[in-house]
């Protein structure tokens, strides 16, 4: 009977703490509009000029207050969620890991200043808060001022701890932001549409039959079937035989020229090569680790748009996020020259290592920054959930105070 009737005595707390906090809100606004009323606030004539606009400062009060509360919310639990995930998933992907679904919300701004919006806009909040606080309390008298401590409290709570806690993960925070923004540029640049397209690897626009429901128009449909090795060699080929019907054999074209030859459309062969290189292994780790579904995303017709307009952020898909938690080295796996490779480059084998030192080089950057992204992720800096923790158990300990002190 002891635990029942505590059990009833919180209850009966929360109840009219509750209830009191709503009395003394309202107590405050209708206060507000009734001194006014009388005095014309900020607007003498018309007076309902004024009371509009103390209207919209506190309904813009209120749902600043509340936003603040959702964020909380949704942060906390989404950590919880996926933290849960994370455990009960085979071989996740590093977007199912809280730690590095941060790179997502990650704002790069230029190599000294990178943030995570959302995170900037809670900590800012708060402003907006005080400011409205203090425009409503000009209006209140002495006794009607001290209606909003709490709020107060926590609004310079959330502010002082956002501000602590960014300046603690600040170098990590800016080293993250560059090797993201360079990961990016570097897989972006070096996708390669024409070798995509020319090849037929995806299926935008047609279904193989009518029974065919995973087809989605403007997806990068049936790359799993499309895709092999024999599509690389044949677009190497293309590659090579247009030099040798425009320019000259291959067999008579030194290393240093062929650094210099170029397309028709001035698009330098040797990049062209390269590219298709580090396209088709892109294509391969995701098909070898079962991520067929994020190859259709990330070479959908969709976000072709962002394959040429690099620096253009907004929704672009960060391609990192999809590779295998237990498996973040793309490009593990070298090509040979057989004879299919030799084929392909008209027998020219200094052409070849040519192309693949440069293919090598780029991919040992790009590799290596995906591993020092991963590390600061996994062992140097500390997420923001933990902020947003500390913000929730902050605003739990300030619920319970005022529900018994009411």
């Amino acid at each position: 009977m002891q635990i029942k009737e505590h059990l009833l005595l919180i209850l009966r707390k929360i109840y009219n703490a509750l209830n009191h906090y709503y009395i003394e809100k309202k107590g405050f606004y209708d206060h507000i509009i009734d001194v006014n009323k009388t005095k014309g606030i900020l607007c003498p004539e018309p007076q309902w000029v004024g009371e509009l606009v103390l209207k919209l400062v506190f309904f813009f009060l209120m749902f600043s207050l509340l936003w603040l509360l959702y964020d909380t919310y949704i942060n906390v639990s989404t950590y919880l969620k996926m933290s849960t995930y994370l455990i009960l998933k085979e071989n996740p992907r590093l977007i199912d890991d809280p730690l590095f679904i941060q790179v997502k919300k990650l704002v790069y701004f230029n190599d000294y200043f990178s943030i995570d919006f959302m995170f900037f806009i809670f900590i800012t909040t708060p402003i907006a808060i005080l400011v409205k606080l203090w425009i409503l309390e000009q209006a209140a008298e002495p006794n009607f001022k001290d209606r909003f401590q709490h709020t107060k409290l926590y609004s310079y709570i959330i502010m002082i701890v956002g501000v602590i806690y960014y300046l603690y993960v600040y170098k990590n925070y800016t080293s993250l932001g560059m090797r993201v923004n360079t990961a990016n540029k570097i897989i972006y640049n070096n996708v390669n549409l024409d070798f995509i397209n020319s090849q037929k690897i995806c299926n935008y626009l047609e279904k193989r039959s009518e029974y065919d429901y995973s087809f989605i128009y403007g997806k990068c449909n049936d790359i799993k079937h499309n895709m092999g090795i024999s599509k690389l060699y044949a677009y190497i080929k293309s590659v090579t035989d247009d030099i040798q019907q425009n320019i000259a054999p291959m067999s008579n074209i030194t290393i240093q020229k062929f650094k210099t030859l170029r397309d028709k459309n001035g698009k330098l062969y040797r990049d062209k090569i390269v590219s298709a290189l580090l396209t088709f292994q892109l294509i391969k780790y995701y098909i070898d680790n079962d991520l067929v579904e994020e190859a259709r995303d990330f070479f959908s017709a969709y976000n072709q748009i962002y394959f040429k307009n690099i620096d253009f952020m907004k929704h672009k898909i960060n391609p990192i996020l999809y590779l295998r938690f237990n498996d973040i080295m793309v490009f593990n796996k070298n090509y040979e020259y057989n004879i299919m490779m030799a084929n392909s480059f008209a027998q020219n084998k200094d052409i070849y290592n040519y192309i693949y030192s440069e293919f090598s080089r780029t991919q040992n950057v790009l590799q290596n920054v995906i591993v020092e992204i991963y590390n600061i992720l996994r062992y140097k800096m500390l997420s923001v959930f933990a902020y947003y923790f500390i913000m929730f158990l902050v605003l739990v300990i300030l619920i319970i105070i005022y529900i018994y002190n009411n």
